[in-house]
Protein backbone atom coordinates (compact mmCIF):
# COMPACT_ATOMS: atom_id res chain seq x y z
CA UNK A 1 0.00 0.00 0.00
CA UNK A 2 1.34 3.43 -0.97
CA UNK A 3 1.12 5.81 1.95
CA UNK A 4 2.31 8.75 -0.13
CA UNK A 5 5.51 8.95 1.89
CA UNK A 6 9.05 7.75 1.37
CA UNK A 7 9.10 6.68 5.04
CA UNK A 8 8.43 2.95 5.55
CA UNK A 9 5.19 2.12 7.29
CA UNK A 10 6.37 0.54 10.55
CA UNK A 11 2.87 0.28 12.01
CA UNK A 12 1.75 -2.31 9.45
CA UNK A 13 -0.05 -5.12 11.26
CA UNK A 14 -0.94 -7.18 8.20
CA UNK A 15 1.04 -10.13 9.49
CA UNK A 16 3.90 -9.88 7.04
CA UNK A 17 7.27 -9.37 8.61
CA UNK A 18 10.91 -9.86 7.88
CA UNK A 19 13.05 -12.82 8.86
CA UNK A 20 12.87 -13.94 12.47
CA UNK A 21 15.47 -12.47 14.79
CA UNK A 22 17.79 -14.77 16.74
CA UNK A 23 15.80 -14.02 19.92
CA UNK A 24 12.53 -14.90 18.18
CA UNK A 25 14.03 -18.14 16.88
CA UNK A 26 15.29 -19.08 20.35
CA UNK A 27 11.94 -18.23 21.96
CA UNK A 28 9.96 -20.28 19.45
CA UNK A 29 12.24 -23.30 19.73
CA UNK A 30 12.19 -23.18 23.54
CA UNK A 31 8.39 -22.95 23.47
CA UNK A 32 8.18 -25.91 21.11
CA UNK A 33 10.61 -27.87 23.29
CA UNK A 34 8.26 -27.35 26.25
CA UNK A 35 5.29 -28.51 24.16
CA UNK A 36 7.18 -31.59 22.91
CA UNK A 37 8.33 -32.41 26.44
CA UNK A 38 4.72 -32.36 27.66
CA UNK A 39 3.62 -34.61 24.77
CA UNK A 40 6.51 -36.98 25.52
CA UNK A 41 5.41 -37.22 29.15
CA UNK A 42 1.91 -38.22 28.02
CA UNK A 43 3.25 -40.82 25.58
CA UNK A 44 5.62 -42.23 28.20
CA UNK A 45 2.83 -42.53 30.77
CA UNK A 46 0.52 -44.24 28.27
CA UNK A 47 3.24 -46.63 27.12
CA UNK A 48 3.77 -47.80 30.71
CA UNK A 49 0.07 -48.71 30.96
CA UNK A 50 -0.10 -50.77 27.75
CA UNK A 51 -0.75 -54.42 28.54
CA UNK A 52 -0.26 -57.41 26.27
CA UNK A 53 -3.88 -57.47 25.01
CA UNK A 54 -5.01 -53.94 25.86
CA UNK A 55 -6.44 -52.66 22.59
CA UNK A 56 -7.84 -49.45 24.10
CA UNK A 57 -4.48 -48.47 25.57
CA UNK A 58 -2.72 -49.25 22.28
CA UNK A 59 -5.21 -47.08 20.37
CA UNK A 60 -4.78 -44.23 22.87
CA UNK A 61 -0.99 -44.56 22.66
CA UNK A 62 -1.07 -44.47 18.87
CA UNK A 63 -3.23 -41.34 18.91
CA UNK A 64 -0.80 -39.62 21.30
CA UNK A 65 2.16 -40.72 19.19
CA UNK A 66 0.54 -39.33 16.05
CA UNK A 67 -0.07 -36.01 17.85
CA UNK A 68 3.55 -35.99 19.02
CA UNK A 69 4.72 -36.84 15.50
CA UNK A 70 2.84 -33.94 13.93
CA UNK A 71 4.36 -31.45 16.36
CA UNK A 72 7.80 -33.07 16.29
CA UNK A 73 8.12 -33.22 12.50
CA UNK A 74 7.08 -29.58 12.08
CA UNK A 75 9.53 -28.63 14.84
CA UNK A 76 12.41 -30.56 13.26
CA UNK A 77 11.76 -28.85 9.94
CA UNK A 78 11.74 -25.41 11.60
CA UNK A 79 14.99 -26.17 13.42
CA UNK A 80 16.67 -27.41 10.26
CA UNK A 81 15.69 -24.16 8.57
CA UNK A 82 16.43 -21.73 11.41
CA UNK A 83 19.03 -23.13 13.83
CA UNK A 84 22.00 -22.85 11.46
CA UNK A 85 21.48 -19.07 11.51
CA UNK A 86 22.35 -19.13 15.24
CA UNK A 87 25.66 -20.94 14.74
CA UNK A 88 28.99 -19.23 15.06
CA UNK A 89 30.49 -18.22 11.75
CA UNK A 90 32.46 -21.10 10.31
CA UNK A 91 30.42 -23.74 12.17
CA UNK A 92 27.18 -23.55 10.18
CA UNK A 93 27.94 -26.58 8.01
CA UNK A 94 29.02 -28.69 10.97
CA UNK A 95 25.93 -27.72 12.96
CA UNK A 96 23.58 -28.35 10.04
CA UNK A 97 25.08 -31.78 9.30
CA UNK A 98 25.06 -32.88 12.94
CA UNK A 99 21.49 -31.71 13.35
CA UNK A 100 20.42 -33.46 10.16
CA UNK A 101 21.88 -36.76 11.45
CA UNK A 102 20.22 -36.40 14.88
CA UNK A 103 16.87 -35.48 13.36
CA UNK A 104 17.03 -38.34 10.86
CA UNK A 105 17.68 -40.76 13.73
CA UNK A 106 14.66 -39.36 15.58
CA UNK A 107 12.48 -39.72 12.49
CA UNK A 108 13.62 -43.33 12.04
CA UNK A 109 12.94 -44.23 15.68
CA UNK A 110 9.53 -42.58 15.50
CA UNK A 111 8.66 -44.47 12.30
CA UNK A 112 9.87 -47.71 13.88
CA UNK A 113 7.71 -47.21 16.99
CA UNK A 114 4.62 -46.48 14.86
CA UNK A 115 5.36 -49.49 12.63
CA UNK A 116 5.78 -51.80 15.64
CA UNK A 117 2.60 -50.43 17.15
CA UNK A 118 0.67 -51.10 13.95
CA UNK A 119 2.19 -54.53 13.32
CA UNK A 120 2.43 -56.12 16.75
CA UNK A 121 1.08 -53.87 19.51
CA UNK A 122 3.21 -55.86 21.96
CA UNK A 123 3.32 -53.92 25.20
CA UNK A 124 6.92 -54.58 26.21
CA UNK A 125 8.27 -53.74 22.74
CA UNK A 126 6.28 -50.52 22.72
CA UNK A 127 7.63 -49.43 26.08
CA UNK A 128 11.21 -50.00 24.89
CA UNK A 129 10.58 -48.15 21.62
CA UNK A 130 8.88 -45.22 23.32
CA UNK A 131 11.72 -44.97 25.87
CA UNK A 132 14.30 -44.96 23.06
CA UNK A 133 12.36 -42.30 21.15
CA UNK A 134 11.86 -40.19 24.25
CA UNK A 135 15.53 -40.40 25.24
CA UNK A 136 16.67 -39.40 21.73
CA UNK A 137 14.33 -36.42 21.61
CA UNK A 138 15.07 -35.25 25.17
CA UNK A 139 18.84 -35.62 24.64
CA UNK A 140 18.62 -33.61 21.41
CA UNK A 141 16.57 -30.86 23.05
CA UNK A 142 19.00 -30.66 25.99
CA UNK A 143 21.95 -30.44 23.59
CA UNK A 144 20.26 -27.68 21.60
CA UNK A 145 19.39 -25.74 24.75
CA UNK A 146 22.95 -26.01 26.03
CA UNK A 147 24.96 -25.60 22.83
CA UNK A 148 22.84 -23.59 20.41
CA UNK A 149 20.08 -21.71 22.19
CA UNK A 150 22.17 -20.28 25.00
CA UNK A 151 22.68 -16.58 24.56
CA UNK A 152 25.99 -15.66 22.88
Amino acid sequence: MDTGSDTPNTSDTSGTQGPATPDEIRARIRSEHAQISALLARVEALSERVGEDDTEAVIALREELVALGEVLLAHLHYEEYQLPSLADEGKVGELAEGMRREHQAQREIFDSVIRELDETAVGSKLVVGVRELSRAIRDDMAHEEREILSEP
